[in-house]
Order: structure tokens, then sequence, then C-alpha cells
């Protein structure tokens, strides 16, 4: 396989013709001797002798050790030849900053300013020609050995363009052949444990690209799995194995991180024990290596206080993971595909299921030679997919390539394949990415701005057409987006060894170095875990590797030791991409940036910094600054106009920051993100400022719009021009007096048009009656999120019904609408209004009294619907809410008749939520007629409401009920496996239901008997705050296994009427009272 060491080097080289060439600034430098501007001809020589082997050399490396030690030698003196030019081009670049041109340099972009006739100081001239010998001797000296080593010219396609990416993506929950699997994957999962234990484990076993993860996913998110489990988690082990990782990251996952408890493990795990105890839930431990048994014994008793019932599913490569942690080899296997199933694959991503005959005959015999391996075929089908003649499929069937072993260096030869077809910029773009651990999700846009750094692509639209690209070949996996996480991106473990392999180690991980100083010296690019303790001792092997030239850690927020920023950066000087990202750095030592000049791209996003160093403006060289959630961060350096290659900027969530005095000094810069914008006032923007500013990407943030006069004023912005903006708030004060003419009002917004590219939108505090018409334009196709708040004027809604994409709609504060009219919905058409949308809240609308439905299928698909504090709204939801999931009332009387409470759930099929708080007005809930697909229902503060009595057989059966502040509770209460009474305080006695598995009484201070029915279910009973409570039931308890008392002082004082040789099944006795915790063992 052709690794792409000297593609790398091919980029070195690039960057040195380019500094190299005849009419370029360099030997305008060099012009006091011609022998030193000969000097500089024959470097460039050399090295075009030498360029014209190198694609020989990199195919003969891996079977003539002498060309492979010939290559390293190379690399090393192009490495040695760029730093010692780059270091000149600097020199260069601070001449014009601050030497005599330096005004000019103010005032003008770096391609003028080249132009002018700059000289080197003797002393920094005499240093570099010696350098400069010296490099050119050693270049030379290769150069004589080629001949001995048999190398030979070759130059390969100067092709530059590439294919056009396919907008045919895989549904993943498309799944081929694995419906077996699937159905016993559930089965198990939803079937309770024969010898009755709370926890099974289930893994699944294959090898990598069989589609485990893909069968695990396409299970998780299976309805009915969904219903069955209160709790549900996923958490990606990978390697290497660290239970610290684990526990962290599942507690993120189920919303229990506290990053005070942050790298203490005993801790974390006993916060995670804890926030599982009694809970049914479903976790997957994805990409399980580690098959130690006492590994998995200590993080298995994280879970055996779970709920009956509770599974992990663990996906692993190794059958000796699938022992340990399952005895009785209970293992899915996902073995390869069947040979139809492979074609339909197959065809599915090569010809988009079009009939082609020709093709097709070919076809079938490739997907053959994939070894029914869902990855290989979907990676391999990428590449056929742009291509449409015969012979280049018959070419591809004919390749050696598939007679050597199938696993050669860990690599597929159908991935092999994938790699070889891309064309050799692609080659080292797509190689760069092995610098990420295995089942790192990384973004687009810092993977293109890393390329750029590196000199591998020279521009962002390039970089991004090649990521494309990659991405079209299956090579990444976009992460499912959710609501409030950005996009996403993941390389398939045996895509990731395929980078791997292709870097030649220049890419690495530190990890995976194990102190070996060949390895750290051969690398090129770095990442590394952060940890908590400083990452000194870690980092110290690299103060000695100056040739490196990315540095990236992987992690969560974590410190970083002093010694590293004082003792170890400073030494890395030919970096050219450097992350701080996540470290709680308050400040940098002030020369710091002085000593890392080449740099290209910094991150130091979400560090606590206050203020910048001025040595950063000294990074003439410097392209991309990320800033971003800098929330401590008030002010740049005031000579960031020095920044003279500074394109990109992001101060994305960094609230504190005024960027007013810089914006217009930063001459080249090309793209700004997250830009917040003040109007009037002191130190304030005037809205031509912001239409001057072309820059602008991502979000954008428009703050005190009552400022504006007149919509010439608003005009001046030229929002709709930005159409690199996709995400725009636009905000009036909510202090801010009424305005005194509407109708300027609605003008001024009519002039906030923003462009049609827009993905989220957010309005707040505008002062008119109406909303402009752009706002429901249906050529908005890419708008997902809307938010319009305290809009308190407005009398009416517009057409939002119409905008196709829109996913997400939130309403709130909007005291003048008294009706939601058809309007709302938009004109008739073909499709149905709120096509898209799956989230609707409404908040906060105090004189809204009647929403008129049209009945004609609006909603189709929405599947959350919140409604609060809307206290004259009655009537009405929406009909044939098919797909709705969850819904939510609060402060809203909709449920005051029976009747009515009965046709709002009509349609409701899929319903799995319903909250209900503070409906005064709600006197009875006949739990009968309720969806029986309900699973979580919770009332909160109905204090006149009377549970009825069932009609008939009531087949609801809940996974959890809670009751607030509900005073008539009595035995009419539902089904419910997990059942939460809490300060209901006419309640005096209580039977408990038999189906309850899990009971929590809290703060019913007049409840005084406690009774259960007989063969009770019950295994977990906890009473707080019941303050008249004497005893516990008297009918045994078998199943009880944990019993908590928490401030009962007479059911304490009592305790030993309790009989605990009843409660045979307790294995955990929590007592505490006034303080004093008293813990039994069973």
């Amino acid at each position: 396989m052709e690794v792409v060491g000297g593609a790398f080097l091919s980029s070195a080289l690039n960057v040195l013709f380019d500094r190299l060439a005849p009419n370029g600034d360099l030997l305008n430098m060099f012009k006091m001797d011609k022998r030193d501007v000969r000097l500089l001809k024959k470097l460039r020589m050399t090295l075009i002798a030498l360029q014209a082997v190198l694609s020989d050399a990199e195919n003969k490396q891996t079977s003539n050790q002498f060309v492979s030690q010939w290559l390293n030698a190379f690399r090393h003196a192009i490495d040695s030849a760029e730093n010692l030019i780059e270091q000149v081009n600097y020199e260069a670049l601070r001449i014009k900053v601050e030497g005599p041109h330096k005004n000019l340099a103010e005032t003008s972009n770096y391609q003028q300013v080249s132009d002018l006739n700059l000289c080197l100081s003797d002393d920094f001239f005499l240093k570099i020609k010696e350098k400069l010998e010296d490099t050119i001797e050693t270049l030379k000296e290769l150069q004589e050995e080629i001949g001995d080593l048999g190398l030979k010219e070759h130059f390969g396609s100067t092709k530059q363009e590439t294919r056009t990416p396919s907008t045919s993506l895989v549904d993943d929950s498309d799944i081929f052949g694995r419906q077996k699997e699937i159905k016993d994957l559930i089965d198990r999962l939803l079937s309770e444990d024969a010898s009755g234990g709370n926890l099974t484990v289930v893994p699944i076993v294959g090898m990598g690209g069989a589609g485990k993860t893909t069968l695990a996913k396409a299970v998780y998110n299976d309805e009915k799995v969904k219903n069955h489990f209160g709790l549900k988690a996923w958490y990606c082990v990978s390697e290497p194995y660290d239970a610290l990782r684990i526990t962290k990251g599942l507690l993120q996952e189920i919303g229990s991180f506290d990053s005070k408890d942050d790298g203490n493990l005993n801790q974390l795990q006993v916060k995670l024990k804890e926030s599982l105890k009694g809970k049914k839930f479903l976790v997957v431990l994805d990409d399980v290596w580690n098959d130690s048994y006492n590994e998995w014994d200590n993080l298995r008793n994280v879970f055996v206080q779970g709920d009956m019932g509770s599974k992990i599913i663990v996906t692993t490569r190794k059958e000796s993971v699938a022992q340990t942690m399952c005895a009785d080899r209970c293992a899915i296997t996902v073995g390869t595909l069947s040979s139809e199933d492979s074609w339909a694959l197959f065809k599915r991503h090569s010809l988009e299921n079009r009939e082609h005959p020709e093709l097709e005959e070919v076809g079938k015999k490739i997907a053959e030679n994939c070894k029914g391996l869902p990855l290989a075929l979907k990676a391999l089908a990428g590449v056929l997919r742009g291509k449409s003649e015969v012979e280049k499929w018959r070419n591809i069937l004919k390749s050696e390539i598939w007679r050597q072993p199938i696993r050669l260096n860990g690599i597929l030869p159908a991935l092999r394949l994938s790699y070889n077809d891309l064309l050799p910029d692609l080659k080292r773009c797509f190689a760069f990415c092995s610098i990420y651990p295995k089942d790192y999700q990384f973004h687009k846009n810092q993977v293109i701005y890393l390329w750029i750094a590196n000199g591998l692509v020279k521009q962002f639209c390039l970089g991004n057409e090649y990521f494309d690209e990659l991405r079209s070949r299956s090579l990444f996996e976009q992460v499912p987006e959710s609501e409030w996480q950005s996009e996403r991106f993941i390389m398939h473990d045996l895509i990731n060894d395929l980078a791997q392999t292709a870097s030649s180690k220049l890419c690495i991980r530190l990890e995976e170095s194990k102190g070996s100083d060949y390895m750290l010296e051969q690398s090129r690019h770095m990442s590394y875990s952060t940890d908590q303790v400083g990452a000194f001792e870690k980092l110290k092997p690299l103060s000695k590797l100056e040739q490196l030239r990315t540095l990236l850690p992987i992690g969560y927020s974590s410190k970083l030791s002093k010694r590293v920023l004082h003792n170890i950066l400073p030494r890395l000087t030919s970096l050219r991409a450097l992350s701080l990202s996540g470290y709680r750095i308050n400040e940098f030592p002030n020369d710091l940036f002085i000593k890392l000049n080449l740099l290209r791209f910094l991150d130091l996003s979400r560090t606590h910094i206050r203020k910048l160093p001025d040595s950063i403006c000294a990074l003439y060289n410097l392209e991309t600054l990320l800033l971003s959630s800098c929330h401590y961060l008030g002010e740049l350096p005031l000579q960031m106009e020095k920044l003279i290659n500074l394109h990109h900027l992001d101060i994305t969530n960094t609230n504190s920051l005024n960027m007013l005095p810089h914006l217009s000094k930063l001459k080249s810069l090309q793209v700004l993100v997250g830009a917040e914008f003040l109007v009037g006032g002191s130190g304030g923007w005037r809205m031509e400022d912001l239409g001057e500013v072309h820059n602008l990407c991502g979000s954008l943030s428009v703050l005190e719009l009552q400022k504006v006069v007149d919509k010439r004023e608003a005009l001046k912005a030229k929002i709709r021009e930005k159409n690199h903006v996709d995400e725009l708030l636009l905000e009036w004060s909510e202090s801010s007096t009424a305005a005194d003419d509407s109708q300027t009002e609605r003008s001024i917004l009519d002039e906030l048009h923003p462009h049609t590219n827009i993905k989220q939108l957010q309005i707040t505090g505008y002062r008119g009656t109406k909303i402009s018409n752009w706002l429901a334009d249906p050529l908005f196709l890419k708008l997902v999120r809307l938010s319009l708040s305290h809009c308190k004027d407005c009398d009416s809604l517009p057409a939002l019904g119409q905008l196709p994409s829109l996913k997400f709609l939130s309403i709130r504060g909007m005291h003048g609408i008294t009706e939601v009219t058809e309007e709302f919905y938009g004109s008739s058409s073909s499709k149905k209004p709120f096509n898209s949308l799956e989230k609707l809240v409404f908040k906060d609308m105090p004189e809204w009294k009647q929403w008129h439905i049209l009945g004609s299928g609006e909603f189709p698909i929405l599947k959350y619907l919140s409604i609060k504090k809307c206290p004259k709204l009655m009537g009405k939801l929406p009909e044939n809410l098919c797909c709705l999931t969850a819904l939510t009332i609060s402060e809203t009387p909709l449920f005051e008749e029976a009747q009515l409470f009965r046709s709002q759930f009509e349609g409701m099929k899929q319903i799995v939520k319903l909250y209900i708080s503070d409906c005064n007005s709600l006197t009875s809930l006949p739990f009968s007629i309720l969806p029986s697909s309900l699973k979580r229902i919770e009332i909160a503060n109905c204090q006149k409401l009377k549970l009825e009595e069932p009609v008939g057989y009531c087949n609801m059966f809940l996974e959890e009920l809670r009751l607030q502040n509900c005073d008539c509770i009595d035995e009419f209460l539902p089904r419910a496996r997990k059942l939460s009474i809490s300060s209901c305080q006419n309640v005096t006695r209580f039977l408990i239901p038999t189906a309850t598995e899990s009971l929590y009484i809290f703060s019913c201070k007049n409840l005084e008997i406690l009774s259960v029915a007989v063969e009770s279910a019950m295994t977990s009973l906890n009473i707080s705050y019941c303050e008249k409570l004497k005893c516990l039931p008297e009918i045994e308890l078998f199943n009880l296994q944990v019993l908590g008392i928490y401030n009962c002082k007479k059911l304490v004082n009592g305790r030993k009427e309790w009989c605990l040789q009843r409660l045979t099944s307790v294995e955990c006795l929590l007592l505490n009272s006034h303080r004093k915790l008293l813990i039994l063992p069973p």
C-alpha cells in the first residue's frame, strides 16, 4: 500500500517552491550578492531533482530498507529547509510590520506589501546563509545516492479537481440483512432475567466493520426499547480502557455530572451508582477491547443496584471480552452479509438503486470480493459511485489487490482500494486525520483549518470540497445531529487504521508512542488525551521535538501545568498548529508566542483567559484564531492589526469582548464568527458599521435595536447580503419603552431580512404589532430553528406553517396574542402545514384565548408539544397528533371538561410522556381513557384533582407516575412500576398498589397508615419527612431490597417493631433522622 509520508513531503516541497519562486520576495531579499541568489537557485534545482524520484521512493520503501532510510533522511532535510525558509519569511513579515514601511503595512493587504523592496539585516542574513549552505550540502548528498538506490523519475497526474460529491446519503436505520439480529436483540432487552437478577449483559461480537455499532444503534433507538427503559445511556469505551473516563462519560449522558467531582474516581462512581439505583436502565458500552475480569468486575459494581430488567449492551471485536462480561456465552454474533444482502447494500451506494445491467454484472462480482463486510461494501461502492464506464468497474475487479491477504496491516483490501483511488492531495488530507483517536467526534471546520495551517490545502473553499469528497466516499461519517449539538463527524475504526497506515506514523497519538523516542522523533503531528494532573510529566518528552508541527489535546476541560507553558511549549518552535482548548488557563507567559512565531492556527477556545499577551501580535503568520466561549476575556491587545495574515476569527459566546476597536484594522480578516453588535450608545455600533463588515460567518447577534430610528438606518446594516451567517439574533431591549410608531417598527424589521441561507433565527423584544411577512418566506429552505420571544405588542403570528424545514418553534412572552388563527398555518398548498416541525413550545401568553384548528393534518410529525402560562386558553389541541411522544400543559385550563379531556388525546397513538401542572380547574383525571402508550405521567399542583374509578378494565401500565401537591390521592391510581408521591398533605392513609416496584413518598405530613397489597412486587421503598407515620406495612415484603427512611422521627423510633427478619431480601437499609445516618447491614 502506498503511504503518504511522501505526500506530506510533497506538501512541504510545494511550500518551498512557492517561497523560492524566481521573482519572489526571498530572491529580492538575497540580492545583496549574486552568489547568494545562486545559492537559492541551487536549492530550488536540487529540490526539483529530488522531487522527481519521490514517488518511486515511496513505492519502494516497504521492500527496500535503504530506500526507507533515504526517505527518512530526505524528510528531515526538507523539514530543516522549510523551517529555515519560513524563518526568513517571518523576518520579512516582521520588517513589513515593524520596520520603516509599517504604516503601509497597516493600510494595505499582504500581497501589496510583498512588493516592497526589503532587505534582511546583516547578522540575520549571515546566520541564515550558513544554515542554508549546510542544508543544501545534505540535499546534494541525498541526490548523489539516487543512482545507487535505483530510484527513477516518475511524475504523477497533475489533476487537481475532485468529483462532485454524491448527495445519496444512507439512512443508518436502513440496515441490510440484520433483521434476525435486531429481533433477537430486542427480545433479549425486553425480557426479564430468568434467574431474577437485576442486571443482564448482552454482548454483540463481530469483526471490525461488520456493523456491530449500527445494530446497537438501531435497537437503542427502537420505540419499544425507548418505552421499556426509564433511563438510557450510550458510551464508547474504545482504547485505552479508562474507568475514570467511562464513569464521567456515563454521568454526562444521564445528566448527573458535576465538574466539582472531576478527577475523583471514587466520588464519580458512587454518584453514578446512586443515579442508577432503583432505575431500569439500558446502557450501551460500545467498542470494548479490555478483557480483564478485574477491571470489568470493578465497573460492574456501579450497575448492580439498578431496577430488575436493566440491561447493558456491549459491542466488541473480541470474544474474550464477551466471555468476561457474560459468563453464559449469550453473545449475539454479527457475521458477514449474505451475497444477496451484500449486493443490495453495494447497489444502493454505487448505483443509488438505479438499473444498469452491465454495471450490475460486474458489481455483483466486486461485492462478492468484499466478503460480506458492510463497511468494505460501503467504502468501495463510494469509489465506484462516480464512475459510469463499465471498463473502470472491470479494472477494479481485476486489481491485483484482491489477491493479497484479507488483512495487510489490519486494512481490508476494499478499503485500500478506496484509499488508492484518492488524488494525492486528498490522500494526505485523509492521512492527516489519523491524528484523531478512534471514536473521536471531530468538527469539519477544525479539520479544514488544520489542513490549511500545515500547507495541505491553501484555501478554505478547497478544503471544504476535499472534506465533502472524503465524506462522500464513506471515509468520514456524520454523527446524527441533536437539538443542541452542532455537526460532527467520526471515522470508523477500520478507516482510522487505514489513515494511520497511510500517514506512516507522521501523525500519532502520544499515548500510542509508549515512550518510544524513535516514534516521537518521526512524528510531525500529534494529539494526546488531557488529564487532571497538569500534563507536565505526560508532555515532557515533547520538549525535544523541535520538528513537531501540530499539537492537539483531546478531552474534557482540565488543568495545564505552568511548567508546560514555560518549559515545554516554547521549545516547539516548528509548530504550525496549536490547540489549548478547554484548559483552565488564566494567563500566558508574556513571551510565549514570540518563540512560536511560525504558528498559523491557534485555538484558545473554552479557556479562562482574561486578556491575551501582547506577544500574540507577533504571530505574523497566524491565519486562524479561535476564542469562542472565553467567558472571561474582556479585551484584545491594542496592536491586533499586526496580525496581517489573520483570516479567520471566532468569538462565539465570548460575550464580554468588545471587538469595535479592532475590526476595522484587521485588513486580511475573511471570516468573523460569533460577532455581537450593540447598536448606538457609547462604544456601540452604527448600522452602517455593520453593513461594512462583509466577512461575517456562523452566528451574528444584533442588540439594542430600539435605537434604530427608521428603515433607512436598518437598511444600512445589509443583513440580507450576509450569506454566510446561519444563526441570527435580533434583539430589542426588554427595558425599552413602547414604540412610538408601530408601522415604523415594522418597516425596520422589514429591512432586517436575513439571507435565505439562515438556519437559526431568534427575534426578541420586537416592539411592533405586526411581524414582517419575510419571516414566513418558504424560500428559507434551511431554517430549522425559530424563536419569537417577548414581542409583547404583537397581536398576530405570521404564516410559519409554510416554512419547509422548520423543526423547532418557540413562541414566548407574546402578550398581545388573543388568537392563533388560520393565518398561522399559511395558504393552502399540497404540503401539510408545519410538515417538518418536531418541537413546538408556547409560554407566557396571558391573553391567548383560542387556538383555531384546521383539522387537515397539520403538524404531521410533531413529537413534543408544551403549553405553559396561558391562563385563558380554552378549546382543543390540534387533532391527530399521531407522532406526538410528549405533552406538557402547565398553568393552562385546557382540561376543564372531562369530555373535552377525552377528546384531546384522540389520535395520540405514540404518546409516552404527559406532564400536567398548576391546572387548578382540573377536577378529574379518567386514566382509563388515556392512551395505553403512555409510560410516564407527572401531575403537580392540581389541588382540586380527584381520581376517578376506571370504567371497565384499565390496561394502562406505566413505567413511572409522579404526583406532587395533589390532595385527592386514593386507590384509583393506575398501575405503575415506579410511583412517587410528594407534598400531598390531605393523604392520611395509602394503599401501595400491587404492581408498584419502587415507591417514593416525600413530605406527606399527615400520612399515618401505609399498607400494601398481598404479593407486593415492591423492591425499593423510600420515605422522607412523613412526621405522623409510625410503622411500616405489616405484610411481609418478600421482594424488598432497598429501604430508606429519612427524617421520619416516629417511624425510626419504632423501628424495633419493624421485624426486620421479615425483610429477607433487603440488601441496603438507610436510616436518617436529625442529621444522623445509620446504615444497617442486611
